[in-house]
């Protein structure tokens, strides 16, 4: 499960799937963006922490592989679920450890988000935290996106402060600012 601007990452950049697509945090709580129906693949597996709409497999996939097959997702996404994790390096070698050799992995985090429990909050990433718990990937596509529907900005060894050319500064008066990111 994702938002809209996830979704359609997804669906712009990510090529189609030759094989088992695996969704981590697959479940719908009717203010998500049910990925599955989008995708339309038959061979999709939903992982999630808790029964419901969309979750084929209960799990927690930073402990254990679930019963999943090593080596055998060609597309795995996980979008919103890492910072909820409380040892994401686990789950990062676990999620390598099923995707096929030259699979690909979606994965989406907050960078800049208010606290949000569930089941607890417990980091944000940055871009190069991202590639540092993903070491055997190579990571052709990086970007920002904001809340703007379809608002995407490139990150690119030229661009690695796109996050501050972003930013929004409110002048507080007496010298004084206050900079929020996107």
């Amino acid at each position: 499960m994702g938002d809209q601007n996830q979704l359609l990452y997804l669906q712009r950049f990510v090529p189609e799937a030759d094989g088992a697509i695996l969704e981590i945090g697959s479940k719908d709580y009717d203010n998500t963006v049910p990925f599955r129906q989008h995708i339309g693949h038959s061979k999709y597996v939903g992982l999630d922490m808790a029964a419901g709409p969309g979750v084929d497999i209960v799990g927690d996939i930073s402990k254990e592989l679930c019963g999943l097959p090593e080596n055998h997702f060609s597309l795995v996404i996980c979008c919103s679920v890492l910072e909820h994790v409380e040892r994401p390096w686990m789950m990062a070698e676990n999620i390598t450890r099923l995707t096929k050799p030259g699979g690909r992995l979606y994965i989406a985090v907050p960078w800049v988000h208010r606290y949000h429990a569930y089941p607890d909050d417990y980091f944000r990433f940055s871009w190069r935290g991202i590639e540092t718990l993903f070491p055997d990937y190579f990571w052709d596509d990086r970007y920002y996106s904001t809340t703007v529907i379809g608002e995407f900005f490139e990150i690119s060894e030229q661009q690695k402060d796109m996050d501050n050319r972003m930013a929004h500064l409110i002048d507080l008066g007496q010298g004084r600012t206050r900079k929020y990111l996107p």
